[in-house]
């Protein structure tokens, strides 16, 4: 009878726990999603192809082209290298474009050379400065101070012989992108805006539709993919990245000038499609119709042969021929009705999932608890082990001396949390090294293997025996009489605290990374 009635109240801690389980769950996901992205763009043609009714402009490899290194002082006196190449042979004034790196660049000497080098020699006089990288951080980065920076590059290639000031505009990639409409908003005398694989949105929201288009690309389960919301809508000051909040939408409200976007297809990290429609929206509702949209069967960079960002990749063929065919019809004065080719042409897009419009938060907010939690479990489940050699010391000690009054634990609750700890210990390693895994599988683009998917399901059934032996370890504890007390001694009882609390904050931590879904 007495089997009966702790089996009884085992199964209904075991239902209790799940329930506290499901609820803590719901609490800790926002409510929000990253979803299907569903409104796409048809493009009237795959010829990238840019013309003006104008007449037509200088083809590439018209001019020699002459290279020179040159240095600018940026604010505070620091001074860079950048690099001018222009057409050796020009006669009079014409175009002239800076460029701004993007992330993950910053020497002009091993950046843009094919793609500066290309339009020079349609005429187009280049500017490629070097990133200012003494106040630019993986976790700090001052997009305003940027723009001034490149701001003082903009004012010496401006004053360039050869160049007409009017007619000198800006080349930006991806995160550079954020810098150049920072600069065309406060500088409407800017003659163009060249945006390649801009993120469009702030960084929390852009990264959140990227990281869940990887996951979803390598097969990643259900329940990882989820995590995502949890871990986007969170307080990042831990670490910094104030930038990743960066307010980029209303910049774009002041492209006043004609503008060039272009995505690579095969580019899930930006939102190819969804991106394109928000500036091509907010230019118009701002008078501006002459938005020029290129799409190319390439990755993030416009380059070919990989779907990743890879040193040495070529640009696609077309692409330098479009660029400056583009530059060149606008420094001829085309207007919006002046182009004879479409405004949107190139490889059909297909983004995957929609950037979300807002990154609420949980019930777990901040980077910082979630540290807090996953390294506290570990941390306690180690005390309780110490606690657990010294209490084993000193029982054998007590058993030296005869004493019948030696603490300990009541039959079978010793095995119960041994198990229950080395489990929830098992638990936290195992779910670490998977999602490292499924992280570096995602940034190469990797699918994972059948093995690395059926693991989910036999974590998410180890996280159910773990929820049983907790369930059966109270029980043990709380059914226990005066007379057959389930813990003597008060290191014992120390011991038995430090391992609950140990796996307690372990579960937690795995009902946060969604273990239990699968």
């Amino acid at each position: 009878m007495q089997k009966l009635k702790r089996a009884g109240l085992t199964a209904a801690s075991f239902v209790v726990i799940l329930l506290v389980v499901l609820l803590l769950g719901q609490a800790m996901t926002p409510d929000w999603q990253v979803e299907p992205y569903r409104d796409h763009l048809q493009v009237s043609t795959r010829s990238t192809a840019v013309a003006s009714s104008l007449g037509p402009t200088t083809p590439e490899g018209t001019h020699p082209v002459r290279e020179r290194k040159i240095r600018i002082t940026l604010d505070g006196g620091v001074r860079v290298q950048a690099i001018v190449r222009e057409p050796s042979d020009r006669k009079g004034t014409g175009p002239a474009c800076l460029f701004i790196h993007g992330a993950g660049t910053g020497k002009s000497s091993e950046v843009y050379g094919d793609l500066a080098s290309a339009m020079a020699s349609a005429g187009i006089t280049t500017l490629v400065p070097d990133k200012r990288l003494d106040t630019y951080t993986a976790f700090h980065r001052d997009y305003q101070a940027m723009a001034a920076d490149y701001g003082r590059s903009l004012s010496r290639l401006r004053s360039w012989p050869g160049v007409d000031p009017t007619k000198v505009g800006l080349y930006a990639e991806s995160e550079g992108t954020w810098i150049s409409t920072i600069m065309t908003a406060k500088d409407p005398s800017i003659a163009f805006s060249i945006l390649t694989s801009p993120p469009v949105y702030p960084g929390r929201r852009q990264m959140a539709m990227a990281a869940t288009s990887y996951l979803d690309l390598i097969g990643a389960p259900k329940g990882i993919r989820n995590v995502i919301p949890r871990l986007m809508g969170m307080d990042l000051s831990l670490l910094g990245l104030e930038y990743a909040d960066f307010p980029s939408l209303p910049y774009l409200d002041k492209l006043h000038m004609p503008v060039m976007i272009n995505f690579g297809t095969m580019d899930v990290s930006m939102p190819v499609e969804q991106g394109a429609r928000e500036i091509i929206r907010r230019t118009h509702a701002s008078g501006n119709d002459n938005v020029t949209l290129r799409y190319y069967p390439t990755n993030h960079q416009i380059r070919t042969g990989s779907r990743l960002a890879k040193a040495g990749l070529p640009l696609e063929p077309r692409y330098t021929h479009n660029l400056e065919d583009w530059i060149n019809a606008v420094a001829q004065g085309t207007q919006a009705d002046q182009w004879s080719t479409p405004m949107i042409a190139g490889s059909q897009p297909r983004q995957l999932n929609r950037v979300p419009d807002r990154t609420d938060a949980g019930l777990l907010s901040s980077l910082t608890a979630l540290l807090m939690l996953m390294a506290s479990g570990p941390c306690l489940l180690a005390a309780a082990l110490v606690s657990a050699l010294i209490g084993a010391l000193n029982s054998h000690l007590r058993a030296r001396q005869n004493d019948r009054e030696r603490p300990g634990f009541s039959k079978g609750l010793t095995g119960r949390l041994w198990s229950l700890a080395l489990l929830a210990a098992g638990l936290m390693t195992a779910l670490l090294a998977y999602a490292l895994t499924t992280v570096r599988q995602a940034l190469g683009l990797v699918h994972l293997s059948s093995v690395m998917t059926s693991c989910w399901p036999f974590l998410s059934v180890l996280c159910l025996v773990l929820t049983m032996l907790l369930a059966s370890t109270m029980t043990s504890i709380v059914s226990r009489s005066d007379k057959e007390p389930a813990v003597a001694g008060a290191g014992h009882w120390l011991t038995l605290a430090l391992t609950l609390l140990g796996s307690l904050a372990i579960f937690g931590s795995l009902i946060f990374w969604n273990v239990l879904a699968v």
